[in-house]
């Protein structure tokens, strides 16, 4: 059975495993999207302690996980977003466990971001999302995400980001 789920401290080391398993799988397919400061274990544990993160379920095995929160990183302040809005849902950290990939466990999570943001009166969802990796930049755009002008880059090679952005309806 399948479950979404608002993950708390109990699930920190599954979803660090998770995030390992996944760094890796990128890594072996050349995409250098995370490593081995992002995610960061005391950004993980600040995400589960203020109930942002979330974990998609399989028969209680954790196979896929994000985090929702209307934390903007402050390069969001020079992206030119088509929406403006004050109740804005920010994704963050969409993983999938590597042995599960392309059955559709992404699109769920993105699918319920955008019935939490309905439920919660949010008007606008954003994302931002490493160029190099053409799997997730082929999922916002499937979505209905549109790229907004403008780019993001984090450390620590920096990697270059695109931002996409939804309205809630």
């Amino acid at each position: 059975m399948t479950s979404i789920l608002k993950a708390d401290t109990t699930d920190y080391k599954s979803i660090m495993n998770l995030y390992d398993l996944g760094t890796k799988a990128l890594l072996s397919l050349g995409i250098v999207q995370w490593g081995d400061t992002y995610p960061s274990g005391q950004t993980l544990m600040e995400d589960l302690e203020a109930g942002h993160t979330w974990i998609l379920t399989v028969n209680g095995m954790i196979i896929g996980t994000t985090t929702l929160d209307h934390n903007q990183d402050d390069q969001y302040l020079s992206i030119e977003w088509a929406h403006r809005a004050d109740r804005v849902l920010v994704v963050h950290r969409v993983c999938v466990h590597p042995d599960l990939q392309g059955q559709g466990i992404a699109k769920k999570l993105m699918l319920f971001a955008e019935e939490y943001a309905l439920e919660h009166q949010y008007k606008v969802i954003r994302l931002d999302a490493y160029l190099g990796n053409p799997y997730s930049q082929r999922l916002y755009r499937s979505l209905g995400y549109q790229e907004a002008a403008g780019y993001c880059y984090y450390p620590p090679v920096p990697i270059m980001c695109n931002c996409f952005e939804k309205a809630v309806s």
